[in-house]
């Protein structure tokens, strides 16, 4: 039976982890900016009303909801599909050569997955941040306890003046905040490993040559 390099084949369930955690956050925050009329909840502003409503809710820059969906789309899926692919790859050929991992690139995709855990640590928290802002200001300009009993309020678009239903906001939110924060801990993991793999690379290729100058000492009379 092949025996294949294990730390190359956890990094590789880890990327494609990653690839799916772009669709768990990418999905319910472009889902809600569609059942809020184009709006985006996240930092929302509320007023109180006039006679008509209870409060105005003020639609917060299409940034804080386009940030969260193009950097899961493009760190997550795109990103993590194609280093999935390219070390399952390596996977494969470590099956005949256990030194393949060894002469992969190591430095610079730890560079890359350090930048972009920071982008997904501040992609975490505008997802929670944001929805808690909405949540609290939701809470005290309406009669509602719990943020998510918002879907059972009319909501109209003061812009349009189009009456829509917003859907469990509630659960898609939280779906996203769970996968902003997991996605983030893999990229630490393979940042983690990386380092160690780097680490392991350097001592086997120091070990190699440490042989490699004992075998090509001549022996003395």
């Amino acid at each position: 039976m092949a025996v294949v390099d294990l730390q190359l084949l956890v990094q590789t369930i880890l990327y494609f982890c990653i690839f799916l955690s772009g669709f768990a956050i990418s999905i319910p925050v472009g889902v809600n900016t569609i059942k809020f009329d184009g709006m985006c909840i996240l930092y929302a502003d509320f007023t109180k009303g006039d006679g008509i409503s209870k409060f105005r809710m003020q639609s917060s820059r299409r940034a804080n909801c386009n940030f969260p969906v193009y950097m899961s789309v493009f760190a997550c899926i795109f990103y993590g599909l194609g280093l999935g692919c390219y070390n399952a790859y390596a996977v494969w050929k470590s099956r005949a050569n256990q030194s393949f991992g060894s002469a992969m690139w190591i430095m610079p995709f730890i560079l890359i997955n350090s930048t972009l855990f920071v982008m997904l640590l501040i992609n975490g928290c505008m997802v929670s941040v944001g929805y808690k802002v909405f949540c609290d200001q939701l809470k005290e300009y309406s009669d509602i306890f719990r943020c998510g009993d918002g879907k059972n309020i009319k909501w109209i678009n003061t812009v349009t003046s189009n009456t829509f239903t917003t859907g469990d906001y509630a659960s898609l939110l939280t779906v996203a905040q769970i996968a902003s924060w997991i996605a983030c801990l893999l990229f630490l993991l393979q940042v983690s490993l990386g380092t160690l793999r780097f680490y392991r690379n350097r001592r086997l290729r120091q070990s190699s040559s440490d042989r490699e100058r004992i075998g090509n000492v001549e022996p003395t009379a």
